[in-house]
């Protein structure tokens, strides 16, 4: 058996992270509360380390994001994805269920962000398993949540009939903001995307699609503003216009 106790510092407090090959090990630092890493060895048949979310091969592996990151999603910790001149971009928390007002282009997920408990299955799960996702948009001086934005997966078969393209890609994902109405002209929309997209470019994939009606003068303006570039467009089945814009990280 192999065990490793590793420490980190995060935001003025120490955590400890228990690594090992060993599930009895992992399980007991798990039920005392600590952040846990796996340690496979591909040479043993059935190996299970449950309930470690993250597995390495090797100790040279982890390094301190992954240590941080394994430590935020035990302990419930947002990770935070950029922070610009006006902005944070960080993972949702539970508690930011109440700053979120009911506004009608609020997407169709967005009674997600309504709930406490959705918006709770919603970080264990999304961000849990992707490591992106929707996340909020702070104001750095009031720190009141201004809007949400983000990198979601596409999946080609609910995505006819821009099927034939998206399916090209390994990781196809699409971005998605909304600001909200009391933030609104005062260029937040441009900063937030811009920030999530270097992220994505650089962390998640290297092509970025985003799907908007023609009538939404807005947005369209904004995806060319960010270097999107119109590849496909069709009106069948839907009563606007439908848009496909890529952009490519460079």
């Amino acid at each position: 058996m192999m065990m490793v106790e590793r420490e980190i510092i995060i935001e003025g407090s120490k955590f400890k992270i228990t690594v090992s090959d060993d599930q009895k090990a992992l399980r007991s630092a798990y039920a005392e509360g600590r952040a846990v890493i796996g340690l496979w060895d591909q040479r043993c048949g059935g190996q299970s380390l449950s309930p470690a979310s993250y597995v390495v091969e090797s100790i040279e592996d982890i390094n301190e994001e992954l240590l941080e990151r394994v430590v935020r999603r035990r302990v419930g910790l947002p990770w935070h994805i950029k922070r610009t001149s006006r902005l944070t971009i960080r993972e949702f928390v539970k508690e930011d269920w109440i700053s979120i007002p009911r506004e009608p282009d609020g997407g169709k997920s967005g009674k997600i962000f309504l709930n406490q408990d959705l918006l709770g299955e919603y970080i264990r799960c999304q961000y849990g398993f992707y490591e992106y996702g929707i996340w909020a948009v702070i104001d750095n001086e009031t720190g009141s949540v201004i809007g949400k934005a983000g990198i979601v997966p596409m999946d080609p078969q609910e995505c006819d009939p821009f099927f034939r393209i998206i399916e090209k890609n390994d990781t196809p994902v699409e971005l998605g903001y909304h600001i909200f109405s009391a933030w609104r002209n005062k260029g937040y929309a441009k900063e937030a995307c811009q920030a999530i997209l270097a992220y994505a470019g650089e962390r998640i994939s290297r092509k970025v699609y985003a799907r908007i009606e023609e009538s939404n003068i807005p947005s369209v303006n904004l995806a060319k503003d960010l270097g999107f570039v119109l590849i496909d467009r069709t009106c069948s089945g839907l009563s606007q216009p439908l848009c496909l814009y890529e952009w490519n990280w460079s």
